[in-house]
C-alpha cells in the first residue's frame, strides 16, 4: 500500500502457481487469490510462461510501473519457472 499511497514505482514479481495441471497441493491455495488481489487492488499484471518473454515483458511492465508510478506485476507460471522431467 505504500508503493501506491506515495507514488512508487514497483515491479512485482510474483510466483502465480496453483493452476491446471499443478501437482503440489501446497501452492494450490495461494494460486486461487493471487489475479483477484491484484484485481482488487487495480494493480496491471502480465503473465510469462516463455523464457524468451522474460526481457520483454520486464521492460514493459517496468515502462509501465516508472510511467504511472503506480506498482505492475509479472506474473512467474508453473510453465516458466519448472522444467517437469517427462
Amino acid at each position: 500500500s505504500g508503493a501506491m499511497l506515495y507514488k512508487v514505482p514497483l515491479l512485482l514479481v510474483i510466483s502465480d502457481r496453483g493452476h491446471m495441471g499443478e501437482p503440489d497441493p501446497w501452492q494450490t491455495e495461494g494460486g486461487r487469490y493471487t489475479r483477484h488481489m491484484l484485481d482488487a487492488l487495480r494493480i496491471p499484471y502480465d503473465p510469462i510462461r516463455e523464457p524468451d518473454e522474460v526481457a520483454h515483458k520486464v521492460e514493459k511492465a517496468m515502462t509501465l510501473a516508472q510511467s504511472s508510478l503506480y506498482p505492475a506485476a509479472l506474473l512467474l507460471t508453473r510453465d516458466l519457472m519448472w522444467e517437469d522431467a517427462s
